[in-house]
């Protein structure tokens, strides 16, 4: 009596193994995943191109340029570096101020809190770092038409990535790095005369002979490159 042949259900029930190959991954899982990776490659050519000669590495870069408020900060976002940066840009500026009389009479923290505002980091800073164009988050408002859905919140986001820069700097290549950076790609940026934000004028001076001394906006982020 012979038998009916088994159907492929069955057959996979069977032996596994006879899944075709194309079977075990589906195609849009394939391309979501070449996609990361494209997306990770490209911020850490970015970075690596705006603070040359570090070389960022592709997981750290996606991480650092990603908001929480992005569909992929499930897999790593940006706080945790952010909280790191912020501390880290307090304790060089506090340091910065403590080395300076005429800002003896000053309150430093109070000075600290207005300059280092992610608002004025974003404001200020991100824009020489081309960050707009880079972070990825959603404006709270996308989608409504009565609102500019990438000016509502961008200086807060922008702000928050540039914290986070500092802070990835900082883990991957540690503090000596991460004070060049400050004094000749954010504190130069940080004046502003005649603001309420940003660092108070009579201190503009001090603030450029320190960022002279590791080589003013260009100045090398490693020491002994050019």
């Amino acid at each position: 009596m012979s038998r009916a042949p088994l159907s492929f259900r069955a057959r996979h029930a069977l032996s596994p193994h006879l899944i075709p190959t194309t079977h075990l991954a589906p195609p849009s899982t394939l391309r979501r995943s070449e996609q990361k990776f494209d997306v990770s490659e490209t911020l850490a050519q970015y970075l690596n191109g705006k603070f040359a000669p570090l070389q960022f590495p592709p997981a750290l870069a996606q991480r650092i340029l990603t908001h929480i408020s992005h569909r992929d900060s499930a897999v790593g976002h940006n706080s945790r570096f952010a909280f790191l940066g912020r501390r880290t840009l307090e304790a060089y500026f506090l340091l910065f101020l403590q080395g300076l009389p005429a800002a003896a009479e000053h309150d430093h923290a109070r000075i600290a809190a207005r300059v280092l505002h992610s608002h004025c980091l974003g404001a200020h800073v991100a824009p020489h770092w081309g960050l707009e164009d880079v972070m990825r988050w959603v404006p709270p408002h996308a989608g409504n038409p009565g609102l500019d859905g990438r000016a509502a919140g961008v200086h807060k986001v922008a702000g928050t990535t540039v914290e986070a820069i500092v802070g990835g700097v900082l883990h991957q290549f540690g503090g000596s790095v991460t004070h060049r950076l400050f004094h000749t790609r954010v504190l130069p940026y940080l004046l502003l005369p005649g603001s309420p934000f940003g660092l108070p004028d009579v201190l503009h001076a001090d603030a450029l002979k320190a960022s002279e001394r590791y080589g003013g906006l260009r100045g090398p982020l490693l020491f002994g490159s050019s």
